[in-house]
């Protein structure tokens, strides 16, 4: 069972936005599985060892996503882009506490629970943030087209 599925979320306009969605959702749940794993068997050093590299990729992942969607953003004048940045830095301040936690304290909890909690925050940001802004850039790439 997954974590989060595509399924959950609202399809995007913008092919380049629904791939790094369904792309992101692949990896966290590759973060929990592992996590998971970990959690049950703390002492499995080589599995502590792929949580970490998961870790980092997923939280890559994320940055370049939220850059990507950014531009988009400034590219094409979106009028709540301020709005919608807001959003990504407060994610990117709650996954870069609980990594501080971990790389200086050792305390991977912290980044697990927030891997545990967040399929919520995504749902909501997606169905409520980036649904109007893929509608709102596609038609703008429309109109770039004709």
């Amino acid at each position: 069972m997954a974590l989060l599925y595509a399924e959950q979320v609202e399809y995007l306009d913008v092919e380049e936005m629904q791939e790094t969605h369904e792309e992101e959702i692949k990896i966290l749940n590759e973060v929990e599985k592992l996590a998971t794993q970990y959690t049950m068997d703390k002492s499995n050093k080589s599995k502590l060892s792929e949580l970490e590299a998961k870790l980092d990729e997923y939280i890559e992942h994320i940055k370049v996503h939220f850059a990507n969607e950014e531009r988009l953003m400034k590219k094409y004048n979106f009028p709540s882009y301020e709005m919608h940045k807001t959003a990504h830095d407060m994610f990117l301040t709650d996954i870069d506490y609980a990594i501080q936690q971990w790389k200086n304290f050792g305390d991977i909890n912290k980044v697990i629970n927030f891997i545990f909690k967040s399929p919520e925050w995504i749902v909501l940001h997606i169905n409520t943030v980036d649904v109007p802004t893929a509608r709102y850039i596609a038609q703008k790439m429309a109109n770039e087209a004709e």
